[in-house]
């Protein structure tokens, strides 16, 4: 069927979207006066485009209805013979009339997007409805390469009354924003005098020069990081590959690259390609290979990161207490500890409406689990941490850890202590109060809720030298599968603490395949509980410290 076309002043309206397409339009910071959203997000994007002369995005466009095939006049069937005359009449023609009728589809509560490739036009447009959408709960992004700019204009739409309760990105590497040339860099680009428009495409020029410098640094400064985390120094790594008898000088290409770093150092996936390409790049030569001198060479003295990530900031925003995203899930983005400082330092001010967050396939170094776990020590209110398939080690385990350990007090502290308990229970009282007023009045359901900070009441256990201090906290689960943990010690060091009851699953690493051949007993668990229940029996208390999942399945 050709595609309905209207002829407007010239000009063929609705027009085709295509990447850059409403780059001249101004869009404007708030909704147009006069335009009311309906809080059905994909119908008001289209009335909001046509209001402002956009074009429509992919993601957004009317579904097609299905229409039910008129039955035909011929005879009627033996089936059909048999049935009663009022139903082959003119009723059940009426009948086939409606069925034939077109519907349009309704719009569900999970809207996902999967490879399209958006522009910063479309999204300060989704921005704009986002607050009032009220049909939408779970919005997925995969593949979609959305950039620092598209992100942050998201997570300001994420507010107010918005619907929407869980966020996924997917398959979603970011790239550095462009960064502005030094006063130095500007002068020696304009030394020479050229047109307008040759100045503006040598200064743009200059600065994706400096965005790939800068990548590439970061880039490498992470695999170094990496390497680091699994041999204790880069020295003792340039030790495995001369006990190897590796050849440093020798060309190396892309295949065989990897398998050296794969067979000698244990390391491989896409960021060792990625790091191959910055070697084979023009900051290195760009010679057609790679030799191992090279990368040694290219990974000692890089920049520090600064903690103002731009990445991380963008990211971040999805963390904040004004967000109201109670799910939030980062899958294979690339991050690393550069993007989780600025990340945890939103975590720490306790956003209570987020309840699980889920990093599972980035680049998280031990490094990266010591921020997470400032981050959980701050904000007690998390109830899901995915980490699994990254590269935490028994450190970044014990840095976990450490929040939920018990604290000795001394005796001198244990009066302060008490102090303290005794004005969570009051804040705790006040807010269970709070709640059977509502729930008396009829007003706790009205519309969505936020959920409200929860009051934990520490725990204080007295002894004869002093006292041991335990804090709360509503972690139920914490996913480490499939990191490089293997020792099975520090992990059965590690049981006990952890939250009272709380999952730690640690499936496919080399640490729970020990511990579960030195203990079959913790392999026997094999039902599927619901994540509140935390696995325990229905007449016994939870059990102190972490219920490990081992089993492969």
């Amino acid at each position: 069927m050709a595609r309905k076309e209207v002829a407007m002043e010239g000009k063929i309206w609705p027009p085709v979207w295509v990447y850059g397409i409403n780059d001249h339009l101004d869009i404007p910071s708030e909704l147009p006066p006069g335009f009311e959203p309906s809080g059905l997000l994909c119908a008001d994007f289209r009335k909001l485009c046509a209001t402002v002369n956009a074009a429509t995005h992919p993601a957004f466009r009317a579904k097609l209805a299905r229409r039910v095939k008129e039955p035909s006049k011929s005879l009627p069937s033996p089936h059909e013979a048999r049935r009663r005359p009022s139903l082959l009449g003119k009723n059940a023609h009426d009948i086939s009339l409606s069925l034939s009728e077109e519907k349009p589809p309704k719009e569900g509560p999970n809207l996902a997007v999967k490879s399209f490739l958006f522009d910063r036009a479309t999204m300060s447009l989704l921005s704009l409805l986002l607050p009032s959408v009220q049909n939408v709960k779970v919005l997925c992004f995969s593949d979609c390469n959305l950039d620092c700019e598209m992100l942050r204009l998201l997570s300001s739409g994420l507010v107010s009354h918005c619907s929407v309760e869980s966020l996924q990105i997917e398959w979603n590497s970011l790239d550095l924003p462009l960064p502005t040339l030094e006063e130095e860099d500007q002068q020696e680009e304009e030394e020479n005098e050229v047109p307008a428009f040759d100045k503006a495409s040598s200064l743009l020029e200059a600065r994706e020069r400096k965005r790939y410098t800068m990548q590439s640094d970061r880039l490498l400064l992470n695999f170094r990081e990496w390497l680091e985390s699994r041999f204790q120094g880069l020295e003792a790594a340039w030790r495995v590959l001369d006990l190897a008898g590796v050849d440093w000088d020798a060309k190396l290409q892309a295949p065989d690259f990897h398998v050296l770093l794969y067979e000698k150092l244990g390391v491989s996936g896409q960021q060792v390609l990625e790091v191959f390409e910055v070697l084979d790049g023009p900051d290195y030569g760009a010679d057609g290979g790679v030799t191992m001198e090279v990368m040694r060479e290219a990974l000692q003295g890089l920049p520090e990161i600064g903690e103002d990530d731009p990445l991380g900031l963008s990211l971040a925003g999805f963390l904040e207490p004004s967000s109201v995203l109670e799910c939030v899930s980062f899958r294979a983005c690339a991050i690393s500890r550069f993007e989780l400082g600025p990340m945890s330092t939103a975590l720490a001010k306790c956003p209570w409406q987020l309840r699980a967050l889920n990093l599972w396939d980035n680049r998280i170094c031990d490094k990266g689990a010591e921020l997470l776990a400032f981050a959980l020590d701050a904000y007690r209110g998390l109830e899901y941490l995915g980490l699994g398939r990254n590269r935490i080690t028994e450190q970044g385990l014990r840095a976990l850890c450490q929040p939920f350990q018990p604290c000795p007090l001394a005796l001198e502290e244990v009066p302060a202590a008490k102090e303290r308990i005794s004005k969570q229970q009051a804040a705790a009282k006040a807010v269970a109060e709070a709640k059977e007023k509502a729930q008396a009045q009829g007003t706790e359901f009205s519309g969505r809720q936020r959920r409200a900070s929860v009051p934990l009441v520490d725990e204080l256990e007295e002894r004869e030298e002093g006292a041991v201090l335990r804090k709360l906290s509503e972690l139920r689960c914490l996913v480490l599968s499939e990191n490089p943990i293997k020792s099975a010690d520090v992990l059965e060091a590690c049981q006990s603490l952890g939250p009272r009851g709380a999952d730690l699953v640690l499936r496919g690493t080399a640490a729970a395949a020990e511990l579960g051949a030195r203990r079959p007993e913790l392999l026997r668990e094999k039902e599927r509980k619901p994540l509140l229940n935390l696995g325990h029996a229905k007449d016994s208390g939870p059990a102190e410290g972490w219920v490990l999942r081992l089993n492969p399945y």
